[in-house]
């Protein structure tokens, strides 16, 4: 079964528009962009026609405390989040749906032929889901690992498809072999892209970042986005299918 069968997503959510500087955590960088959302971890934000993602941690503390007072998080009590009770459901990746279960996700990967388990099945509530199931077949010579986000009922929201980090010199070669083959495989799935940009440039990431390309959207309004990040010194292409809708640039 070809690999693009894998790829099915996401997505629905509120968007705002709030232009401003940001800085990275020592301040040795700023930027100007706009703020679209936030779950408390990851924040989402527009410079031009990208879109950025960004680890709040990795963001100076005047901008997580102007986040903390201007966009909260949802509401959490008791484990439960109040504002996803009727979270939208959908195709998320292979046999995943939006809405299932940790249970779920691990029943439906562990009998999917087209992922495969670094470790056995007995395992996996020891290590840990994220990083543990990976694409059986390469994708442009890299395998894409597999990592999962949760709403407040620990029902699935995003699964995130990012292949190992590599050093700066595999940035122009491997990596983008695997982010062009993406392209085509999305393609296929979910028709053109309805924003789209070259490959990003290792210049323009920083630590912590995750540098949009392309934004897809499904049949059900759900987006794909598309891009490459940056760890410490490694670098990863990465396919993020969320349930937060992710509006397109209206200029391109």
């Amino acid at each position: 079964m070809r690999v693009f069968i894998l790829f099915a997503t996401l997505l629905l959510s509120t968007f705002s528009l709030t232009a401003r500087t940001w800085k990275s955590a020592s301040s040795d960088k700023s930027f100007d962009a706009s703020y679209v959302s936030n779950d408390g971890k990851l924040v989402t934000l527009r410079k031009g026609g990208r879109i950025l993602t960004f680890s709040i941690a990795k963001l100076h503390a005047d901008d997580q405390a102007w986040l903390r007072a201007n966009h909260p998080p949802k509401e959490k009590g008791k484990g439960v989040d109040k504002t996803t009770t009727a979270a939208p459901r959908g195709a998320a990746f292979d046999t995943l749906e939006f809405g299932d279960s940790r249970k779920e996700v691990v029943e439906k990967l562990s009998t999917s032929p087209n992922v495969v388990s670094s470790v056995p099945a007995a395992m996996i509530a020891r290590v840990g889901l994220n990083g543990t199931f990976k694409t059986k077949q390469t994708i442009g010579g890299l395998h894409c690992y597999l990592y999962f986000d949760w709403d407040g009922n620990a029902k699935l929201k995003e699964v995130t498809l990012r292949t190992k980090g590599k050093s700066l010199d595999a940035y122009s070669g491997t990596l983008r072999n695997n982010w062009t083959e993406l392209i085509k495989l999305l393609t296929i799935l979910h028709g053109d892209a309805v924003q789209g940009a070259p490959y990003p440039n290792s210049a323009d990431l920083q630590d912590g970042l995750i540098l949009g390309s392309h934004l897809w959207r499904t049949e059900d309004e759900h987006s794909v986005l598309l891009g490459t990040g940056q760890d410490g010194n490694l670098y990863s292409v990465v396919v993020r299918i969320t349930n937060e809708r992710i509006k397109a640039n209206p200029t391109g």
